[in-house]
């Protein structure tokens, strides 16, 4: 017996049945249109970003650094003795020129005025020098010779008026003259008698050189030279000298400008520097490699080490001279936006074989390679 199916009942609701085909047929071509339009998967897998301070070919350890000069840059500023604010008057220095230790380089407006009081000290020692002289030898010897004159010339007198007052004294008993008359002889006696003990006196005072007159002339001589010295280390506040053989690396206060004190107010052109000139030992020059901390114990005094930058041709080799007694976080910020930007390093100075190719980069930005 073949089995007979009714198919009435499928279409006993014709909507029905159309709408389930639009349905069906609009997902079909909805997942279709998907599928195609989406990108093919890959599987994720972690990439670890390449370390900044190693190198997985050779071992040798990579930092960011930058250049100065042996020493470091030395910032030149008037001594602040020069009392607040003071101007440049003279610049005896030019960028990129070199200088000696001690030499001048820059004179301040006080100069002229400090040079006066210390002129006038000089004058002033010698003044009291010379009084020192006259009181070790006396008086001079006209001086002693007239006096000596007055003293022999009162002894005359003195002789003459004694013998008046002796004949008077006869007359006087002869009763030929009066009281008065002896009397007005006796005074004239007494009165030559006193003036030539004065002049005795006067004559040894001249003649005579006292250790107190001596003693005091040196001590005034003493105190014009303290002056002297004071007035002398006064005027050599006035002037800017350099402390180290080297080379101007930059000029910030010119001529006419104000600096106050050292590196305080100054030159709206000083930059960050406060100062009137940064020097720098230019012959030598090293690199101031910033390693890692994990890294440091594989850092060692003699180690080499090549110094690259596109500011200069090629490379540079160094050898490590100097590492870092503290952590601290870089300076030297690497262009890399996943570079580590507050990473704690150790300073490691490196000194270059040859610093004349790069005596005019100081701080330039280097990438340093120190062998294991």
């Amino acid at each position: 017996m073949v089995a007979v199916v009714s198919v009435k009942p499928l279409f006993k609701h014709p909507g029905r049945w159309v709408a389930g085909l639009i349905v069906l047929g609009l997902g079909l071509a909805g997942l279709g249109i998907y599928t195609a339009l989406r990108p093919p998967t890959r599987p994720e897998t972690p990439t670890a970003a390449p370390s900044p301070t190693k190198s997985p070919s050779t071992g040798a350890i990579a930092a960011l650094g930058r250049l100065e000069p042996a020493g470091e840059v030395i910032r030149v500023a008037p001594p602040s003795s020069t009392g607040g604010t003071s101007r440049v008057l003279r610049l005896l220095m030019q960028e990129g020129g070199r200088v000696q230790a001690g030499q001048v380089i820059a004179v301040m407006d006080v100069y002229e005025r400090l040079y006066a009081a210390a002129v006038q000290a000089d004058a002033q020692v010698r003044e009291a020098q010379t009084r020192v002289n006259q009181v070790r030898v006396g008086a001079k010897q006209g001086d002693i010779e007239a006096q000596q004159a007055t003293v022999a010339r009162l002894q005359a007198q003195l002789q003459n008026a004694d013998r008046e007052y002796q004949r008077y004294q006869a007359l006087y008993r002869s009763g030929a003259i009066s009281a008065s008359e002896l009397d007005n002889r006796r005074l004239t006696l007494e009165t030559t008698v006193r003036e030539l003990e004065q002049a005795r006196k006067q004559l040894n005072s001249i003649a005579e050189v006292r250790p107190t007159d001596i003693q005091q002339a040196e001590a005034q001589l003493q105190v014009a030279i303290a002056n002297l010295q004071r007035a002398k280390a006064d005027l050599e506040t006035a002037t800017v000298r350099s402390p180290i053989n080297g080379q101007v690396i930059k000029i910030h206060t010119r001529e006419g400008e104000q600096v106050i004190g050292q590196f305080g107010g100054g030159s709206s052109q000083s930059d960050s520097c406060n100062c009137i000139a940064e020097l720098g030992k230019t012959d030598q020059m090293f690199a101031v490699a910033e390693v890692y901390e994990t890294d440091v114990a594989r850092i060692r005094k003699g180690q080499q080490a090549t110094i690259t930058s596109s500011a200069f041709p090629g490379s540079i080799s160094g050898t490590v001279e100097q590492i870092g007694l503290q952590i601290r976080k870089n300076d030297v910020l690497n262009t890399d936006p996943a570079a580590d930007t507050d990473a704690r390093v150790i300073e490691v100075k490196i000194r270059l074989a040859d610093s004349r190719r790069v005596a005019g980069l100081t701080n330039l930005q280097v990438r340093v390679e120190i062998a294991p």
